[in-house]
């Protein structure tokens, strides 16, 4: 997949989500996707549907942007739990967390390790994983699963307006949240 001439912008943050549609719940990413782009957040943030394809999505970004990244991470967690996490503390090889971090043959650690060792080190990436529960052929995610695409979405606008430069805080309203995730957050459940 390139992103040649798609009119993403190098500095916006990127929400990547990744994950098979034909796997159960390890389609919790291009679902989250879709729930972000369904309530307006590609106003704030470029959204990709990597798919299968997170390594190729990688070679066309540039590695200052910041990247949120949504997958199905097992963790041990109830399914449909939402973890976040700040992938330069988490190991690629798995040896000191307790976290397989995505489910796919080249994951996306190893994937942003890859990168790294070519010279393109990715560092500020965030992944929002949600604990899958029915990994198996199939199109449909579990319904704790399916209820947490939409819990997403205010979580990762919490997360955008956390991190917004003080300046964009400062334009709006007080107490005013963006248009884009002007959506309850109190549904968002993290662990």
């Amino acid at each position: 997949m390139s992103l040649e001439n798609t009119g993403l912008s190098d500095v916006r943050p990127v929400i990547v989500g990744v994950g098979s549609v034909l796997m159960g719940d390890d389609g919790v990413g291009p679902a989250a996707i879709e729930a972000h782009r369904r309530h307006g957040v590609g106003r704030r943030a470029d959204l990709i549907d990597a798919g299968l394809a997170f390594s190729e999505v990688l070679c066309d970004l540039e590695p200052s942007r910041p990247m949120v990244i949504i997958d199905a991470v097992r963790a041990g967690g109830k399914p449909g739990s939402i973890r976040r996490l700040d992938a330069a503390g988490l190991d690629p090889q798995g040896g000191s967390m307790p976290l397989a971090v995505s489910l796919h043959e080249l994951s996306v650690l190893p994937a942003l390790r890859m990168e790294a060792l070519a010279g393109r080190e990715f560092t500020d990436v965030t992944i929002f994983g949600v604990e899958p529960g029915e990994l198996a052929w199939g199109e449909r995610l579990s319904p704790p699963v399916a209820q947490a695409t939409e819990q997403l979405v205010p979580a990762v606008c919490r997360y955008l307006d956390e991190r917004a430069a003080p300046g964009d805080r400062d334009a709006r309203p007080s107490g005013a949240r963006p248009a884009a995730c002007g959506i309850s957050t109190s549904a968002a459940q993290m662990e």
